[in-house]
This record gives C-alpha cells, structure tokens and sequence, in this order.
C-alpha cells in the first residue's frame, strides 16, 4: 500500500528544492506528514506577508521588522512577534512554545550540530539570521522549525 494515499493530519504535497519540483524516476516527489508540514511553514515564512493574491493574510512581514531602523534586539523581538503570528494562522498548529535566535545560548541546546563560533562569524559577516521555533501541533507534538533569514 501506498503510504501517500493514508490521510495525515499534516497533509501531503510536492516536495520543493530551492523553489523546484524534483523528479523521482519521471516523476513528482511526495512530501508527507510532519515534513510537509515543517515545509509548508518554511514556505510560509519565505513569502512576503500578503504577496499572494488568494489570501493576502499570508506570509511574513520581515520588511517591516527590518525598515523600522531599530537596535537589532528590538528587530529581533519584532521578528519575533512576526514568526508567532505567521505560524499561528496555520490550522495544524496549536501552540508556539518559543522561538530562540542563535545569539542566544538554549539555540545550541535545540539545536546541538550547530557550532556557536560559525554562527557568529555568519551573523557578523553576512547579517543573517536563524531561529529555531519550537511548536506544539494540533496532534500535541513538539515539533522545531528551523529558520533562517537576512537583515538583523
């Protein structure tokens, strides 16, 4: 039995690389479950906040964050509120837990391949940005999302 055709409260899609369809063997890759979902919620947050002319309360609004000409602290905690409120339209979650920045120490503790020194050097060097957002689904698990972004 195919384990795409069993329903998923996390549903199933195309799996994207780089904004691509792949092919497998001549066709479609399937993305299901939990991978769908953390994709679906990458997607979300790459996609300018109401950029999609079907459902303009979609996305995330960084350049509002970025252009408000604050201390990157204060541009984190707006980012911050950001990420909350874009994840918190999707029906598959029911709980952000807490979104942690890699300048903060428990970064490295969620996510423990990370090397605090590289990271540094990235955000320095390249003004970048990475999170990992800790949720809680609709069917009570913790689940962390990684992102990563530019600008802080």
């Amino acid at each position: 039995m195919d384990p795409t055709s069993n329903p998923n409260p996390f549903g199933r899609g195309l799996t994207l690389i780089n904004g691509d369809l792949p092919l497998l063997n001549g066709d479609f890759r399937m993305l299901v479950g939990q991978d769908n979902l953390l994709q679906g919620l990458n997607v979300m947050i790459d996609t300018p906040f109401a950029t999609d002319i079907f459902n303009v309360s979609y996305g995330f609004d960084l350049l509002n964050a970025l252009a408000s000409g604050q201390t990157p602290k204060v541009t984190q905690d707006v980012i911050r509120l950001n990420i909350v409120k874009s994840i918190g339209t999707d029906n598959r979650i029911r709980e952000v837990k807490e979104v942690v920045f890699d300048d903060d120490p428990h970064f490295y503790d969620l996510s423990p391949q990370s090397d605090p020194v590289d990271r540094s050097t990235i955000r320095r060097n390249f003004r970048s940005w990475q999170a990992i957002v800790v949720l809680r689904t609709t069917s009570d698990t913790d689940i962390a999302l990684s992102l990563r972004g530019l600008g802080i």
